[in-house]
């Protein structure tokens, strides 16, 4: 495939919940910043069963409240790429202290959002370096079954973006998802460079 007619493909990352509290990156914001972008494809963080039904009872806040609706008011098409319908706040060891602890990150984690506040913050450099380096502390404190699970459902999301790109190639498609995904999608989706041109969500 040459370089002109590979998909354009941009990761956005979320804060889940923190969208509700009074942060610049609320769902409003996240709402019209993916309209604005007006991607092809917008690849969201919900099983293809849940969509197929209409049930976005166990999908992530901002699938629900801002990317969900976008579909039926512009021609942006959502593809659902989410391999479970558990989200990474379910992973918690039994283990009291443990628990305890990947609480406390979780609230760093929040902190650190919070902080960042504004979409391009929360998806720069620092942020993404603070993000991946909580979310590491905390997966350390899970068991290893789940520490493989985990890495399974987002070895399965890329597996789900790159086969939406292989049937319409060439769209430009804007992946959201929460933060705590972002570091691996963007890691492992550069290896697909003959079908991807990764770029900032800003550049798509």
């Amino acid at each position: 495939m040459t370089t002109s007619n590979r998909t354009r493909l941009a990761v956005l990352g979320t804060l889940a919940d923190l969208h509700r509290e009074p942060l610049v990156y609320d769902l409003a914001r996240l709402r019209s910043l993916a309209t604005d972008l007006a991607p092809d494809l917008l690849c969201a963080e919900i099983t293809s069963d849940a969509w197929e039904r209409h049930d976005l009872s166990a999908a992530t806040l901002e699938v629900r409240e801002a990317l969900a609706p976008i579909e039926a008011a512009t021609d942006i098409v959502v593809v659902p790429v989410a391999a479970s319908r558990k989200s990474y706040a379910e992973f918690l060891p039994a283990n009291p202290w443990r628990r305890t602890l990947v609480h406390a990150l979780d609230r760093l984690l929040r902190w650190g959002g919070r902080k960042a506040s504004r979409p391009e913050a929360v998806n720069g450099v620092l942020f993404g370096a603070f993000c991946h380096t909580v979310c590491w502390l905390a997966e350390r404190l899970w068991t290893a079954e789940q520490r493989a699970a985990w890495e399974a459902q987002n070895r399965a999301i890329v597996e789900n973006i790159v086969q939406a790109v292989q049937r319409d190639p060439g769209r430009r498609v804007l992946v959201a998802v929460q933060c705590q995904r972002v570091h691996r999608l963007r890691s492992w989706l550069p290896a697909y460079h003959e079908l991807l041109e990764i770029v900032d969500y800003r550049e798509l």
